[in-house]
């Protein structure tokens, strides 16, 4: 085969790289962020570009927490989302996907931002923003509009994007009372894509009463979901292992996956149930641990 020719722009501005995809609309076009993703694709013959516009000169690469919010990048590496320690503090589940997501190599140049756009279903970095209600600042030439989170998926590799629209940044609250845990599985320890991937949210009241529940699977169905089931099991309800457990079952219960060479779909329900009580009773410990004297 042979490779592919097309041509390589580096805006040098946020203003410049939509400047360039409104030109660019009607043409073969595809962003590069980390690569990491897109390159093996391209190399392969999977994908077919006549433009290549790299927005790692668009400025994308901050993360600040301010006024009960933390706002990150598209162009934010896993290994620095992975080791900051303020997400660590307030969003444990966002850093425990990002130090989960492939090998050291892959983290270091791949990206929050790339990664959420592949929207692919076993994708590690959805399911805790999910679960978080954060939300996606996309930009295009004169406009942007805040997407939740979960509006953003639409199937296997297709999002909301249009043409000459890119995800700049994620909008997260902070909040003081909720417990979040991210967990997945896959055939070995690292270095594989997610069998299942899981991340669960609460929060307690006088460490008894559950007043909110956000449970979020990945690799189960055509995109990341939400147990929303599950989530009216938990709420108003006194936190026991035997309600967590039956939680679990429920949230299993609203997947819908597939068997492939990774794994059967009953496998997967299986492990989803497991998965999500297990996120369940690390949340529920996490806020037991911040209010405990």
């Amino acid at each position: 085969m042979l490779p592919q020719t097309f041509e390589y722009l580096k805006p040098a501005s946020l203003g410049e790289t939509l400047d360039a995809l409104d030109q660019l609309k009607d043409k073969r076009v595809h962003v590069l962020a980390g690569g990491t993703d897109l390159i093996p694709f391209l190399r392969a013959g999977l994908k077919e570009a006549d433009y290549l516009v790299d927005i790692g000169g668009s400025g994308l690469n901050g993360v600040t927490l301010e006024k009960n919010q933390a706002k990150i990048g598209a162009m934010v590496t896993f290994t620095t989302l992975g080791r900051h320690a303020e997400i660590a503090r307030w969003l444990p589940a966002v850093s425990e996907a990002a130090r989960q997501v492939g090998a050291v190599q892959c983290r270091n140049r791949a990206t929050i931002g790339g990664n959420l756009c592949s929207a692919v279903p076993s994708l590690d970095g959805a399911p805790s923003l999910l679960t978080l209600g954060a939300k996606f600042r996309l930009q295009a030439k004169g406009k942007e509009r805040l997407v939740p989170a979960e509006q953003f998926f639409l199937g296997p590799r297709q999002t909301v994007l249009q043409p000459g629209e890119i995800l700049t940044e994620i909008i997260v609250r902070l909040q003081d009372n909720f417990g979040t845990s991210f967990l997945r599985f896959g055939r070995r320890k690292a270095l594989t894509l997610s069998i299942v991937n899981v991340a669960a949210g609460v929060s307690v009241r006088e460490g008894k009463e559950i007043t909110a529940a956000r449970i979020t699977l990945g690799a189960v169905a055509p995109t990341p979901i939400r147990a929303y089931k599950a989530e009216r099991t938990l709420e108003g309800r006194e936190v026991t292992p035997e309600l967590l457990a039956h939680a679990a079952e429920v949230a299993a219960g609203e997947t819908s996956p597939i068997s492939d060479l990774r794994a059967s779909a009953d496998y997967r329900r299986r492990i989803s149930a497991v998965l999500v009580r297990r996120a369940l009773e690390n949340s529920v410990g996490r806020i037991a641990a911040r209010v405990s004297p």
